[in-house]
């Protein structure tokens, strides 16, 4: 990470703490991920240290340049009447696991990214548990703006959440996320229910966990006998939104591991049978 002196300054390097995971052996997870940390296993926690520094740094020199887009609408006198929101596309491990980049593993320091949204008919000084996606965001801004809305088999407004997050929010307790992986064959899909969260891994073994229980995620249940049922529940619903989205790249698959694995696309009950491809 790169950034400007000044606003690493604001950091006190050896007061910086540690990912709880930065040490997890990755035991039971994905082989690919113990090859990509080896990349970084010969760091030491100050070069570790340092690393979360400069990206701290780097999210300090955004924050500020979010305050001058927000003092010119505010200038412009139209605060009131704007509608404010900061996201990013991804999240960063960061250590985490050992790992760095964004584009290796489905945890959550990857794919819990900020989403806050500020302006007129949104609750202040609230926080939701919704899930929910950037694939959510147009349709929901569609909604808050009296716009005419879109349909769309794989997003969905969460305007309700926004106006009331204690009361909406319930009804947001299943997330999707997609991960093709691009030429290093890295294909996943992510599926959250509650406390829950699932992830279909093409290329390896999947991987289960409960994230109260569990939120370093350092134990994959996906081996345990014992939530066979679960698994068997949130693979159903992956293959479901897999089909019911258009994802051609996995539903049209030849590929016998997912074609003809136990949890494969058969598993919905209204699924075509082995060789039919449904457009």
């Amino acid at each position: 990470f790169i950034c400007g002196t000044e606003a690493f300054a604001l950091y006190d390097v050896d007061s910086i703490p540690l990912a709880p995971n930065v040490h997890d052996d990755l035991a039971g997870r994905p082989n690919l991920y113990r090859k990509a940390a080896r990349v970084w296993a010969d760091l030491t926690d100050r070069e570790r240290r340092e690393a979360a520094a400069c990206y701290y740094a780097l999210i300090t020199e955004i924050d500020a340049q979010y305050g001058r887009l927000i003092d010119a609408v505010e200038r412009a006198g139209q605060l009131d009447n704007t509608i404010v929101i900061v996201s990013s596309d991804h999240g960063e491990s960061l250590g985490a696991h050992g790992l760095y980049c964004k584009n290796i593993s489905a945890s959550e320091e990857i794919y819990h990214i900020p989403l806050v949204f500020a302006g007129p008919g949104i609750a202040r000084g609230k926080v939701s548990d919704a899930l929910v996606g950037l694939h959510d965001v147009c349709p929901t801004i569609l909604e808050m703006t009296g716009c005419e809305p879109i349909v769309a088999p794989d997003s969905r407004s969460f305007a309700a959440a926004l106006r009331d997050p204690d009361g909406a929010s319930a009804a947001f307790n299943q997330g999707y996320a997609e991960y093709f992986g691009g030429r290093y064959m890295l294909t996943q899909r992510v599926f959250w229910e509650g406390p829950w969260k699932f992830v279909l891994n093409g290329f390896d073994f999947d991987e289960l966990y409960n994230l109260e229980e569990d939120p370093g995620e350092m134990r994959n249940l996906a081996g345990d006998p014992a939530h066979g049922g679960r698994i068997r529940h949130m693979m159903g619903e992956v293959w479901r939104r897999i089909r019911d989205t258009g994802d051609r790249s996995l539903w049209q698959s030849h590929y016998p591991i997912l074609r003809l694995a136990p949890y494969g696309p058969m598993i919905i009950p209204d699924a075509p049978a082995q060789g039919e491809n449904r457009t």
